[in-house]
């Protein structure tokens, strides 16, 4: 029952064709373009509404003008602890997974230089470094689905139709060639030894248990240089080149198990492991005016982050039958596809952002801030790298009919007692997708607090997040698979220490 072909030329033609269809996505622009505010624990306490308050580490990534704000030498801190976990909805069945991850969510020395001039218009210059942790792709999620009434293979045999059985391999190495090669679909006329049509080894009304487990890991990080100024304690301008790492590593494990005797696919395993690494830049831009000493407003611009990506991934498939072959005996088969390799650009969407304080007196402040992106404008485009000719056309015409922009809002409060400061906030950001897209799922709200101590030399804050998002996703084609409806849920717990020398 050895099915063989000759892969030479296919194994070419995949790195240089197939990879772009199985690799990179739609998917992956947007996990890359979400990214969030690490933040420091007294913004996170203020869900991170702090465009226009500035003076802390975690305004340079709303609206480096707040950096302006400072009046003394800063260094600071800020380690963190977030748990992550998710409970999936799959064909009826729920699951639940939990991850934990320790990490430092900001680090940033901030050097303040006062005018050399008494009386100078210009009152101070302020610049340095920090690092932000803005995203974490650290999850463990799993969706079980019991007596599920398709089947990847389903998905395969029709991936397959109208391809010559002796090319399926070549043609597709890294999904139902796999399904060929163990078994998986067969030919629909056994006779044929060219056919181009496929039946799955599971037959047509057959019922099977699923399992699908997901584990991932990396972050996206920005480390930034800055530099901005004071005039006259009114107006405040700055500007950021941001250093852009992003690593996302991740491996997906699809099981089937068929629990009727009389059929003879015992159970079925496919594997996809992919890792991404990129490396880029962004750019910053923005003012704060204070209208009063009571009240003040920003606004930022933020451009993409410009990228450049690379891809590794493989795939690989078992299978187990009942009935040992009658030409040698096995039950068992496995196959696995070639290393793939990639190396594309890749850009998020340019964000606006609108910020509004209001400080009341030494006792406390009220916070707002207005986020605009549109996801629709995530582009991919040709690595310089590589004589490419794939230009990425399906892919971006996809993003731009099933995303959309996106309007998140922040808000939060601040309250003063002696050196004491408490501090709560929320924010809310619609998910991206269309309404109208079999992916669309519930908006992410932040639910945020904290608490804190300042000296005139040292300060220490203790901020908290609990972070509610959604995703749907489909295990195999959606035209035969039910969806999986996730519930993320994380809990971000920040310590900032900060000296002024």
């Amino acid at each position: 029952m050895e099915r063989t072909a000759s892969r030479i030329l296919g194994l070419i033609l995949t790195l240089g064709i197939a990879g772009p269809a199985l690799a990179q996505n739609e998917i992956d622009a947007y996990r890359f373009s979400r990214t969030t505010i690490g933040g420091t624990a007294r913004s996170a306490g203020l869900a991170n509404a702090y465009g226009a308050l500035g003076a802390d580490a975690a305004s340079l990534a709303i609206n480096p003008a707040g950096m302006g704000l400072y009046r003394n030498t800063e260094i600071s801190f800020t380690p963190s602890l977030e748990v992550n976990s998710v409970n999936s909805l799959y064909n009826g069945t729920d699951a639940r997974d939990v991850k934990s991850r320790f990490n430092f969510s900001n680090l940033a020395l901030i050097l303040n230089s006062p005018a050399e001039k008494s009386g100078s218009e210009w009152r101070s210059g302020t610049f340095g470094v920090v690092y932000d942790r803005q995203a974490t792709h650290h999850w463990g999620r799993q969706a079980v689905g019991d007596n599920v009434a398709t089947s990847i293979l389903d998905d395969f045999a029709a991936q397959a139709e109208g391809t010559r059985n002796t090319d399926l391999y070549d043609a597709f190495p890294f999904s139902a060639g796999l399904a060929w090669d163990t078994y998986g679909i067969d030919p629909l006329d056994p006779s044929d030894s060219l056919g181009t049509s496929y039946v799955p080894a599971l037959p047509a009304g057959g019922l099977v248990d699923q399992v699908i487990t997901i584990d991932s890991r990396g972050a996206t990080n920005n480390t930034a240089f800055f530099y901005s100024g004071n005039y006259m304690d009114k107006l405040y301008v700055g500007l950021s080149l941001g250093l852009v790492g992003y690593r996302y590593k991740h491996s997906r494990l699809h099981s089937e198990t068929v629990g009727d005797e009389n059929v003879d696919l015992k159970d079925l395993s496919y594997r996809e492991d992919l890792t991404i690494t990129g490396n880029g830049v962004d750019v910053k831009a923005g003012v704060i005016y204070r209208f009063h000493d009571r009240f003040r407003m920003g606004l930022a611009v933020q451009s993409p982050m410009w990228m450049t990506m690379n891809d590794s991934y493989n795939m690989s498939m078992n299978s187990t039958f009942r009935t040992p072959s009658a030409v040698d005996g096995r039950t068992s088969y496995s196959a696995a596809s070639p290393d793939g390799l990639f190396t594309y650009k890749l850009a998020s969407p340019l964000r606006a952002v609108l910020s509004a304080a209001y400080v009341a007196g030494e006792h406390g402040l009220f916070s707002v801030d207005y986020e605009y992106a549109d996801y629709s404008t995530m582009r991919f485009r040709p690595s310089t790298r590589l004589d490419d000719s794939y230009t990425f056309t399906a892919e971006n015409d996809l993003i731009r009919q099933i995303f959309r922009p996106v309007h998140a809002f922040r808000a939060g409060t601040e309250w003063r007692s002696n050196g004491w400061y408490f501090r709560m906030g929320w924010g809310f950001a619609p998910d991206a997708y269309k309404t109208t897209d079999i992916a669309h799922a519930q908006a992410t709200r932040t639910y945020a607090a904290g608490i804190g101590y300042r000296t005139d030399h040292l300060s220490v804050d203790l901020g908290a997040n609990y972070v509610q998002s959604y995703v749907n996703y489909y295990p195999y084609s959606p035209a035969i698979a039910n969806v999986v409806r996730e519930e993320r849920n994380t809990t971000r717990t920040l310590l900032t220490i900060a000296l002024r020398p």
